[in-house]
């Protein structure tokens, strides 16, 4: 198999983190979102200030790689509201969110792995060995997901959509150019809408045999 890595975006309210787990115990993948690399950088003494700091950037490197390593597996929460982006360093600091992006870089090339948002489908686009998949679906599903995962009201779970879906069109456009939701950006493009997370990733994995 050609595949070496998996990237995954996903739209709040899609199960995308399902379909990730899923994928990556299919295909014998580790599983990397952002509460394992945030998890692994506070084991490897990793904070946004110290990484503002250049010229710590390969030891701070090599720390969180190797806490990466260590904690192959970390527990996360199955369902989660993704974190806003404009209250987290990965959005406000320039420093933080390029030294993920070299971490990125180092689990593609160490390859074996899913990983979930990070734009990583943008960072590593130029990666042969790497699908780029965008788990998505439409507002009545999502909002029914939301509605039983997080246990508030409709209108709260509309909030809640169109607040995620915004920040990360305005993510991607200021700091990579690209559309977030564009299909072109991506190597298959599949909805939870009548499909479950096992199903999903059944068919994730046979675009990563055929690729």
């Amino acid at each position: 198999m050609n595949t070496r890595v998996i990237s995954i975006s996903r739209q709040v309210g899609t199960g995308g983190e399902e379909v990730a787990r899923a994928v990556a115990g299919r295909l014998g993948l580790r599983f990397i979102d952002y509460q394992v690399i945030q998890r692994a950088a506070e084991d490897a003494g990793v904070s946004p200030e110290t990484v503002s700091e250049a010229e710590h950037t390969p030891s701070l490197l090599t720390r969180i790689l190797e806490a990466l390593a260590r904690n192959p597996s970390m527990p996360v929460a199955a369902w989660a509201d993704p974190v806003p982006l404009a209250t987290t360093p990965l959005f406000t600091s320039a420093d933080y969110r390029g030294f993920v992006e070299d971490v990125i870089r180092d689990l593609a090339s160490q390859g074996g792995c899913v990983i979930v948002g990070h734009a990583a489908h943008v960072i590593l686009r130029d990666r042969f060995d790497t699908v780029r998949v965008l788990v998505t679906g439409s507002t009545p599903h999502r909002v029914r997901r939301i509605r039983a995962g997080m246990g508030v009201e409709e209108k709260e779970a509309l909030k809640i959509i169109e607040r995620t879906d915004n920040e990360r069109l305005d993510y991607f456009r200021r700091f990579y150019e690209t559309g977030w939701l564009n299909p072109g950006s991506y190597d298959l493009c599949i909805s939870t809408d009548h499909l479950k997370p096992e199903q999903c990733a059944e068919v994730i994995a046979l675009v990563a045999e055929l690729r």
